[in-house]
C-alpha cells in the first residue's frame, strides 16, 4: 500500500520540481517543456515526446499567420506556442461551413464572435487534407484553433506533448 502511494505521487512531484526549476531559468525554457495557459487544453506542464503527430496527439506549433492579427488584438505574444489535438492527417476530410466543422470522429461548431465580442476569423473549405497538412482542434469548444485558422503544414508543428501536471 506504502508502495503504490509513493510511485502515485514520484510523477507529479518531480514535474513540480522541474517546473520550479522552469521558473528560476525564466525565460530560457527548455524546448521540450511547455506550460500551457490556454483553456482549449488543461492548463499545466507538458514535456514533449518522440511520437509522431497522428489523430489524436497534443501538437504544439508557431502561430499560423491566419491567426497573428487576431492573436495580437488579444495581446498574445507573437513567439507563444499553440497546444491543440490533432483531428485530421493526411487523406482525411475536412469539412467547414454554415457555422459547423466536420472531421473524422468529430463535429464542432464555429462562432461568429468570441467571448469579449471580437469577431474571429473565417475558414470555409471541404477537401481531403494534403500530405503535409494537420487539422487541429482544442478540446473546448471556445477553442481557437483549425476551425477558424485552417488546416497547418506538418512541420510547423514544434512536436508532440503530453500532459504531465495540469491544474
Amino acid at each position: 500500500m506504502r508502495r503504490r502511494t509513493f510511485q502515485r505521487w514520484v510523477a507529479p512531484v518531480a514535474a513540480a520540481g522541474l517546473f520550479g526549476v522552469a521558473l528560476i531559468v525564466g525565460d530560457d525554457w527548455p524546448d521540450w517543456i511547455l506550460v500551457n495557459e490556454s483553456p482549449s487544453v488543461p492548463p499545466g506542464l507538458y514535456f514533449r515526446t518522440r511520437a509522431t503527430a497522428e489523430r489524436g496527439a497534443l501538437v504544439a506549433i508557431a502561430q499560423p499567420a491566419a491567426a497573428r492579427s487576431y492573436l495580437k488584438h488579444l495581446g498574445m505574444p507573437h513567439d507563444v506556442l499553440l497546444l491543440k489535438r490533432v483531428a485530421a492527417v493526411e487523406g482525411d476530410r475536412v469539412c467547414a461551413g454554415f457555422g459547423i466543422v466536420r472531421t473524422p470522429g468529430r463535429r464542432v461548431r464555429t462562432l461568429d464572435r468570441d467571448r469579449q465580442g471580437a469577431a474571429l476569423p473565417v475558414w470555409r473549405d471541404c477537401r481531403r487534407l494534403a500530405r503535409d497538412e494537420l487539422f487541429l482542434l482544442g478540446d473546448t469548444p471556445g477553442s481557437f484553433d483549425s476551425r477558424y485558422f485552417g488546416p497547418v503544414l506538418r512541420g510547423e508543428a514544434v512536436g508532440v506533448y503530453r500532459e504531465v501536471l495540469t491544474w
